[in-house]
Formats: structure tokens, sequence, C-alpha cells
């Protein structure tokens, strides 16, 4: 079974991430980026960063630049599993935007079909109708078919 880590500072190291390519990093980069405000711009969150970084290292998100690294500063870069690291996050993000404007669509394409089987009503009452209610009935058509092809290219995106 494997254990959870918890990384401190994890959401600054996920902006991070998000935002940039790690390559020949020093710490002082990593803490510039975190943009912490002064009430958190303390020693212990200094001492939160480095532990995160020995934590990165350990676990294989960030490696040493052993060229650029010296006896006083470390260099990072990232590493393959980092990316992953990136990605997940990214699909994760996506999944939850995604997710909310399925449910707008969904709720849109049953209002349309709504807006059609009253159409379709009014033509059987009146037959005379239909024609002047055509544009209105493809439009219709049109949207559905619109809005469907964006649900199945967000479940594309995410597989």
């Amino acid at each position: 079974m494997k254990k959870t880590v918890n990384l401190p500072l994890y959401n600054e190291f996920i902006n991070i991430f998000s935002n940039h390519q790690i390559k020949s990093w020093q710490a002082k980069h990593f803490w510039k980026e975190m943009d912490l405000k002064p009430p958190y711009r303390t020693k212990r969150h200094k001492s939160l960063m480095y532990s995160a970084l020995k934590m990165l290292l350990k676990y294989n998100y960030l490696e040493l630049n052993v060229e650029k690294s010296t006896k006083k500063t470390f260099s990072y870069n990232e590493t393959p599993r980092l990316n992953e690291l990136r990605n997940k996050h990214k699909k994760q993000k996506l999944d939850r935007i995604f997710s909310r404007k399925k449910t707008e669509i969904l709720c849109e394409i049953r209002e349309k079909e709504n807006n059609l089987k009253f159409i379709h009503s009014l033509a059987l009452m009146d037959k005379s109708l239909e024609k002047f209610f055509i544009d209105h009935q493809n439009n219709l058509e049109m949207d559905i078919r619109n809005m469907n092809s964006n649900l199945k290219f967000m479940e594309e995106i995410l597989n």
C-alpha cells in the first residue's frame, strides 16, 4: 500500500509547475515565484520550501543539476515524473471545468429539444404552420448538433 506524503507548500509548488519548466532552477527561483506576501515570508516558510524541495528530489519529481550546482547552492531540473504530475493536475482542472460546462450544455439541449417538441405539436394541430416553423426547427436542430459535438470534443480531450 502506498503511503501518501503531504508536500509542504503544495499549492504554491503546483502553481509553479503549472506555469514553468524547471531547468537549472535554484531555491531562490522557487522562492521568487511563490511570491508570498510579507506575513508569509518567514523563516518557517523558507524552511518549508527547502523541505519540499528535498521531498521532490526524494520522490524523483526533481533532480539535481550537478553541472550547475555548487557546495552552497543546488540547481534543480524537472524529471519526466514532474511532467506527469503537471499533466495530471491540468487534466483534473479540465475535468472540473468540463463537468460544469457539460451540465450547462445538457440543460440547453433539453431546452431546445423541448422547443422542437412544441413546434411539432403546433404543426400537428395545423399543418399550414409547418412551413412557417421550418427555419426555427432547422436552427434548433443545428444548435443541438453543435452542442453534442462540443460534448464529444470535451470527452476526446479528457481521453
